[in-house]
């Protein structure tokens, strides 16, 4: 019987998820950033999706793997927390950019930055907050896009308008199971964090998938 107190091993899957995403996402970013190339403007916004995504999976998988002093891992926590806000606003970034226009643009893409920033300083700054608040945090700026949905919808398709959705609800879905640390299928292979990345790498899918057939092809207005 384990001692109480004692840690536990980290499932054997921990942090590998991630670690194939990031390698995934180096190469759509590549892929992405060529054919955006002879409109800058837009590669650039696409470069900050897919910087954002790299960030986050590369942090995370180092974070999860690695077998750091208790400052090294405390600090990679904290970044590992903060890439999500940056995930957020940098999936907003190619969508806002390329697909809004005038006021809309401006003010969703701000009030989003603007949010990344507090989420950063939060999760960098601060001292261990609950753990229900990170969550609520992360799906609360997610859904801001809501209040622009017709706007994406008099510019793309239905399908994309799903997946738009579908990549929100993967995300959300994700942060339930990291609040209630529920399912726990495999604890010593595959436990509920795990679940959690299988969740967010899902929503990013969604996300490519989207971005790469109907943004990237769009003329900007």
């Amino acid at each position: 019987m384990a001692q109480a107190g004692a840690v536990q091993p980290k499932p054997l899957m921990r942090g590998w998820l991630h670690a194939g995403a990031a390698v995934a996402a180096f190469v759509i970013t590549s892929i992405y950033c060529w054919l955006s190339r002879n409109d800058v403007p837009k590669l650039l916004s696409l470069l900050i999706f897919g910087l954002s995504m790299i960030e986050l999976y590369t942090v995370s998988a180092l974070y999860h793997i690695g077998n750091w002093s208790p400052r090294v891992r405390g600090v990679l926590r904290s970044l590992d927390h903060a890439n999500i806000f940056l995930l957020i606003a940098g999936t907003y970034t190619p969508l806002c950019f390329n697909v809004l226009a005038g006021w809309a643009r401006v003010l969703l893409l701000g009030s989003i930055w603007l949010l990344a920033v507090l989420g950063l300083v939060l999760a960098i700054f601060t001292t261990r907050l609950p753990r229900w608040i990170s969550p609520v945090l992360y799906v609360a700026m997610g859904w801001l896009a809501v209040l622009a949905l017709p706007l994406f919808l008099a510019r793309l398709p239905v399908v994309a308008i799903l997946l738009l959705i579908g990549g929100g609800v993967l995300y959300t879905i994700g942060a339930i199971v990291y609040a209630r640390r529920w399912p726990n299928p495999f604890p010593r292979v595959f436990g509920f964090h795990e679940v959690f990345h299988v969740f967010v790498i899902g929503g990013s899918a969604a996300f490519i998938i989207m971005i790469g057939s109907w943004v990237l092809p769009i003329m900007r207005m």
